[in-house]
């Protein structure tokens, strides 16, 4: 697969943190009148670049680092050449001839790849082209086939943000024309060569009528796919699933074992491929072959993405990837028959780090009777049942037929509750902060999930003596109006105690506020309020409190916000604060770097 397309309008950030989030494998060509330079990955993480038409590899930077010398550069070479299609990368064939330091080779991809993407930084225009491809070979490796030590696999959001901190250092110190000393290179002439007589052209084939925007998006497409797909299908196979149910219930009627096998083998709905699948994602974790493949089965037929393991450490990665889309996912946690409840909360609490997920025990009658109550008052979704032997007698084949009947109903009432609960105000105000490009945007799509909840709100920008209001809801009218524009609140920094606590610690506050019915200046100009919670909810950019939004309910009694998902979101804002900061500077810095190229303009 192939996509080509336009710097100026996909700026290489962007496209990093796409592919990083996508995982994918190939190589980004970066084109523009001063060559060619090349970034590769490896499943989303980076673990090589070219720059500039080859002229700076990453054999020249090891060995100016002394980490290999020019006769070890030249055998590795050969080496290569001889392995013919087998070709590996340099640097893991020099680690597999022992002839070069693992970390010393991670230091020396670490900074060929900062230095590669600080000078596409620099450019004024350019183009990329993405080739990708599971199977297929990028820049003559077969990296699908590549085995590479995590130490050189560089986490590719770490190597961005290191990249601009670089960028944006060179540009104060007026020294970007040092590029090269980046990667330790010093003796090499960029201007030795015409870059432009070697450039391959872009083809314009490859562009869509309606631009570069389609491109981008049929990787965004192809990201959102994944929940149409299943990768390893060999569960469904017909003998497969024979064997299963007479291995699970030997002595179950046939006529039983002829429905579960009519039930676990159905297809999936019909209708086009490209129809939109449901916004759901399932998890299930769970020793047992048969819980795992009546799970998978139903969710295949509901066009469900779903996944399996013993252990939900293992799953880490690929919980994190379905956190970065819009979907409700759900995590299906078998418990055993005689579990007594601390196994399972054990891995609740390893759970409880995603927030956005929603956890369902999988139990028998055996665990309902005796932990059930207990178990949802832990914060544990709900509960199902399944399939026991010890809990059925005779019948645990008519429990699988049961359950197997039932789940598709049970999923999709989740994703209609989904539909209509604090969830789905969660997962609208993480798509809204998606497309966010300025702070003041992305304190607008918090507001507007806190409307929902919140009588009053005020955002607060952070200045040396006072605090200066920005947009706010339910101030000068009722909330129902939206928001508004509080041109002449100003409060002093140490108008409240607890103002200075959140502006300190970065800590987002919610609960009682005994100073709420003092006669601060803030309640002087927006009233007191009946109800003494309140929320801080800290905006941070560079590691300092820049804003915070303070809410409250005003005169009305005081609901439940979900905390969780408050916290998620001050998560996710602050990531999403440093990226939007960056995008500023970069954009002033680059204006400056034209006005100063061109002092006629």
């Amino acid at each position: 697969m192939s996509l080509n397309g336009d710097l100026e309008n996909f700026p290489i950030i962007d496209i990093i943190q796409l592919l990083h989030g996508t995982k994918k494998t190939g190589v980004l060509r970066l084109s523009s009148k001063k060559g060619e330079s090349q970034l590769v990955f490896h499943e989303g993480d980076l673990v090589s670049a070219n720059y500039l038409n080859n002229r700076v590899r990453i054999g020249q930077v090891l060995v100016s680092a002394g980490a290999i010398t020019e006769g070890q550069l030249a055998q590795v070479l050969e080496i290569q050449k001889n392995a013919g299609d087998e070709r590996k990368p340099l640097v893991i064939t020099l680690l597999e001839h022992n002839m070069v330091d693992e970390t010393v080779a991670y230091n020396g991809l670490e900074s060929l790849i900062e230095m590669t993407i600080v000078e596409v930084l620099t450019w004024k225009s350019g183009e990329f082209s993405l080739d990708m491809g599971k199977s297929g070979n990028a820049d003559r490796y077969h990296f699908s086939r590549t085995k590479f030590p995590q130490r050189i696999l560089l986490n590719s959001q770490g190597i961005l943000m290191e990249s601009l901190r670089i960028f944006d250092e060179k540009v104060r110190d007026g020294t970007m024309d040092e590029i090269l000393s980046i990667a330790g290179i010093t003796n090499l002439d960029l201007g030795a060569e015409q870059p432009e007589n070697n450039v391959p052209a872009i083809s314009e084939a490859w562009l869509d009528q309606d631009g570069v925007p389609t491109m981008m998006q049929q990787l965004l497409a192809e990201q959102r796919n994944m929940i149409q797909r299943s990768g390893d299908q060999s569960y469904r196979e017909l003998g497969a699933l024979k064997k299963l149910i007479v291995e699970e219930f030997p002595h179950a009627a046939k006529n039983l074992k002829r429905q579960l096998l009519e039930l676990l083998s159905g297809p999936a709905p019909e209708g086009s491929t490209e129809s939109a699948a449901p916004d759901i994602a399932v998890i299930v974790v769970t020793p047992s072959q048969l819980l795992s493949t009546m799970v998978k089965s139903i969710c295949y037929q509901e066009r469900i993405y779903s996944l399996s393991s013993d252990s939900i450490a293992s799953l880490a990665i690929n919980i994190r990837l379905l956190l970065c889309q819009t979907l409700h996912l759900v995590i299906l946690l078998d418990v055993p028959h005689d579990d007594e409840m601390q196994d399972t909360l054990r891995v609740f609490g390893d759970i409880r780090r995603y927030p956005q997920a929603s956890l369902v025990l999988v139990a028998c009658s055996h665990f309902w009777d005796n932990l059930g109550l207990q178990a949802l008052s832990s914060g544990i979704r709900s509960i199902i049942p399944k399939p026991c032997k010890e809990c059925a007698g005779g019948s645990p084949v008519q429990q699988a037929v049961a359950f197997c009947s039932g789940l598709g109903n049970f999923l999709r009432s989740l994703l209609s509750e989904y539909g209509s609960s604090d969830e789905q105000r969660f997962f609208t105000c993480i798509t809204r902060l998606r497309g966010c490009k300025t702070r003041t945007e992305i304190a607008d799509a918090v507001l507007g999930y806190l409307i929902d909840v919140f009588e009053r709100a005020i955002v607060f920008t952070v200045t040396e003596s006072e605090l200066v209001a920005e947009q706010s809801f339910g101030i000068n009218g009722d909330k129902s109006e939206g928001l508004t524009l509080l041109s002449n609140l100003r409060v002093p920094l140490d108008d409240q105690q607890i103002f200075e606590d959140v502006i300190k610690t970065g800590q987002m506050y919610y609960g009682f506020h005994s100073d709420s019915t003092w006669p601060h200046q803030l309640y002087r100009l927006i009233g007191r309020l009946d109800s003494p919670e309140v929320l801080l909810f800290p905006l941070i950019r560079a590691n300092t409190v820049v804003a915070f939004i303070y809410a409250d309910f005003g005169s009305k009694s005081a609901s439940s916000p979900s905390l969780r998902y408050l916290d998620a979101l001050l998560q996710y804002t602050t990531a999403q604060i440093s990226v939007t900061a960056y995008r500023q500077k970069l954009k002033s810095m680059l204006e400056q770097m034209r006005i100063q190229a061109n002092p006629e303009d």
